[in-house]
């Protein structure tokens, strides 16, 4: 076979590679920036009593963290958050399988074997996107903040609605809190 006639199976599997990866998209691209953030953002928010003058007892020893401390809710609010789907191990493996048979069906020899790689790669990163498209679901929590009678304030994570009110007296032990 003459060497010239290896070009144009090249160039076929060359543009195959660059429409697979064309697919594949940079992450982040196609999303509206302000339809989900990554990061947390109040929803709703409460409005925040001041903070008694009345004093709570106070442990010996007593710490901010890993020791008990006490306080009152300053605040509950909803907030929106986006879990992340991270790498899509399916969806690249789906994608590079599909590549694959695809770059196996362009050229002969080393042509074909070339094909085959940038199939797989490309098919790889195409579906990786496409899960990651599909990707995160979106929830909302509730954070719960609370202001400690040193000053310092701490907030604590819900998933459903939490037990307490603003202005309720609590005690905070490590990650918990209780009344």
């Amino acid at each position: 076979m003459h060497p010239l006639s290896h070009w144009p199976r090249l160039a076929a599997a060359a543009s195959v590679a660059l429409l697979l990866s064309a697919c594949a998209g940079y992450p982040g691209h196609g999303y509206p920036r302000t339809a989900y953030p990554t990061a947390p953002q109040p929803v709703t928010s409460y409005p925040v009593p001041a903070y008694p003058a009345t004093s709570y007892p106070v442990q010996q020893g007593g710490g901010m963290y890993g020791q008990m401390a006490y306080g009152q809710i300053a605040n509950i609010e909803t907030v929106r958050v986006q879990d992340s789907s991270g790498i899509g191990a399916g969806g690249a493996i789906v994608g590079g399988v599909v590549g694959g048979v695809l770059g196996r069906q362009v050229g002969k020899g080393t042509g074909r074997d070339l094909a085959t790689i940038a199939g797989v790669v490309g098919g790889a990163l195409a579906g990786n996107a496409v899960q990651n498209n599909m990707g995160g679901s979106v929830r909302d929590i509730y954070r719960v903040t609370v202001q400690l009678q040193d000053g310092s304030q701490r907030s604590f994570d819900y998933p459903n609605p939490p037990p307490f009110r603003i202005g309720d007296n609590v005690r905070v032990d490590g990650n918990q809190i209780y009344r």
